[in-house]
């Protein structure tokens, strides 16, 4: 029996005009990563990419990612994002934040990613209950898709 190894990318994705939400879902970014590397490495990239790739996480507040792929193809996609200027219809860049064999280790880094960005954003929110708010979507990591 063998073991397939999985790598698991999280991405932070930049707006180039400053954006509250981004109105992206996880089928449009696989879509977006899997036409750029299939630009840039034609059908034999697309063909190591398209077993194992899948969008396993996606937070517009934040405009974090998780993207899972085979061992074998993670340097394709890894190389792929600094590449990438457009994103569905939105002007935007891919900041690779880190590169895990697991995804408790990538869960783990994305929470104390998200706590630095609720400290910096709970100093800008007036009363109690938006904190709250503000708190609960943005902790909440939503894996099972």
């Amino acid at each position: 029996m063998v073991r397939i190894k999985n790598r698991y990318i999280a991405v932070q994705i930049v707006p180039y005009a400053p954006v509250n939400t981004l109105r992206l879902n996880d089928h449009t970014l696989s879509k977006c990563l899997l036409q750029n590397v299939e630009k840039y490495y034609g059908v034999y990239g697309l063909g190591i990419l398209e077993h194992g790739f899948r969008v396993k996480y996606c937070n517009e507040r934040t405009k974090i990612a998780i993207i899972r792929c085979l061992h074998r193809g993670h340097r394709y996609v890894s190389s792929i994002l600094p590449l990438i200027t457009l994103i569905g219809d939105v002007r935007a860049k891919f900041r690779t934040l880190y590169v895990g064999a697991t995804i408790i280790q990538c869960n783990k880094f994305i929470i104390n990613h998200q706590r630095q960005f609720l400290d910096r954003m709970m100093g800008q929110v007036a009363s109690a209950k938006e904190r709250q708010d503000l708190f609960k979507r943005v902790m909440e990591l939503d894996m099972d898709r």
